[in-house]
């Protein structure tokens, strides 16, 4: 009895590698979902900040992008790749778009993805530093609702420090925390 061909066409994408990897290890992936806002540090900030606080360097990132904020999230890449790279591990930006003005459209959107990668077995984290309060909001009902492992917030104590690099931030001024941690204990 031959054994029947699955797929002629080799697969060989950078995702299913990593879901292959998953596989063989067991591990789970790191998932960190943001989104963009009114400025793109907040966005950079907090993930520099998840790498070096917590260890979070995520294994796939997707970045939401509110319309009007696709400039942002050009830049945001780039930015995104190089600061992961300089950590060992250079992650592409999964790009979704949504509507800041249509809040339940945008938070199932979000939902959707939360629900997808924890059903993966995958570790998610979201940063709710970035973004709108509409936005946010449908994004932390849906972490609450689903689970999610961590829910990073990066507060600055003085928002003139809000457009530097989390380096150059005074660190007594800024306080990077896991709200799944702090407060749903």
């Amino acid at each position: 009895m031959k054994t029947p061909i699955v797929s002629a066409v080799p697969i060989v994408g950078k995702d299913f590698i990593m879901d292959i990897a998953v596989i063989l290890t067991g591990m789970a992936q790191k998932i960190y979902i943001t989104m963009t806002g009114i400025s793109k540090w907040p966005v950079l900030n907090s993930l520099w900040a998840a790498i070096c606080c917590k260890g979070y360097l995520p294994d796939k990132i997707y970045l939401f992008v509110t319309l009007g904020r696709e400039n942002d999230a050009r830049a945001l890449s780039e930015w995104i790749m190089t600061l992961t790279e300089s950590y060992g591990k250079r992650v592409e930006p999964v790009l979704r778009t949504i509507d800041e003005g249509d809040f339940a459209s945008s938070g199932k959107k979000i939902t959707a993805v939360m629900e997808e990668e924890r059903a993966a077995g995958n570790e998610v984290a979201i940063d709710i530093t970035p973004g709108r309060k509409a936005i946010i909001s449908s994004a932390l009902l849906s972490a609450w609702q689903k689970q999610v492992d961590h829910v990073y917030y990066l507060y600055l104590e003085d928002m003139r420090n809000a457009t530097n690099p989390y380096p150059m931030i005074p660190f007594h001024l800024q306080h990077f925390v896991d709200l799944k941690e702090e407060v749903w204990k």
